[in-house]
């Protein structure tokens, strides 16, 4: 605590909690007794933010391969017309149905839809990782979420990490301890 007008009332390396009152507006004089001040002051502490995750050997991803088709039918009045078989050649697929409604004008729709159904073609990919590559990816991974919360990652001035180890995972705990201004003006 660094008090420019006013008293500090802590000291380095004493904790500290939401609402304590860390600068007081008031001086001991030489000569006088205590005078009342404004009080100014800048309160620099070493907070934490900490993430855990964990991450399995053995994962399997779902991605997309790039091919597709479309399907094409109509609806006219609840009666369907379909232009394609209906079975996919792909046998894992995400399907996304558009339907455009036809209109003669701005307001005022015929009673028939065109519904284009595009399949997207999906492949399943398993994946093992050793110890030190699932510890990487968690640490990587944690890095980033935690980065989003801080807002100087200039003042990052530790890092600690701590793994937990079973057979179908780590878990990957990473801590940052942040300088920051914690202070806050209030009126008395």
């Amino acid at each position: 605590v660094e008090a420019q007008n006013g008293t500090p009332i802590v000291n380095p390396g004493d904790t500290v909690k939401k609402g304590d009152i860390l600068v007081q507006g008031w001086i001991e004089g030489k000569y006088t007794d205590n005078r009342f001040v404004h009080a100014e002051g800048k309160v620099i502490a070493k907070v934490w933010y900490s993430e855990k995750e964990k991450v399995y050997y053995n994962q399997s991803y779902e991605n997309q391969t790039g091919n597709k088709e479309k399907k094409y039918s109509i609806n006219i009045n609840n009666f369907k017309i379909n232009f394609f078989k209906t079975l996919s050649k792909f046998e894992n697929y995400d399907t996304i149905r558009t339907i455009k409604k036809l209109k003669i004008t701005s307001n005022f729709y015929l009673p028939v839809e065109i519904v284009v159904n595009e399949n997207h073609e999906k492949q399943q990919t398993q994946v093992v990782y050793d110890k030190n590559e699932a510890k990487e990816i968690g640490i990587k991974n944690v890095k980033t979420k935690l980065e989003k919360q801080i807002q100087n990652k200039e003042n990052i001035s530790n890092m600690y990490i701590n793994t937990d180890e079973t057979d179908e995972y780590i878990e990957v705990e990473v801590i940052y301890e942040v300088l920051e201004d914690i202070g806050t003006k209030e009126k008395i």
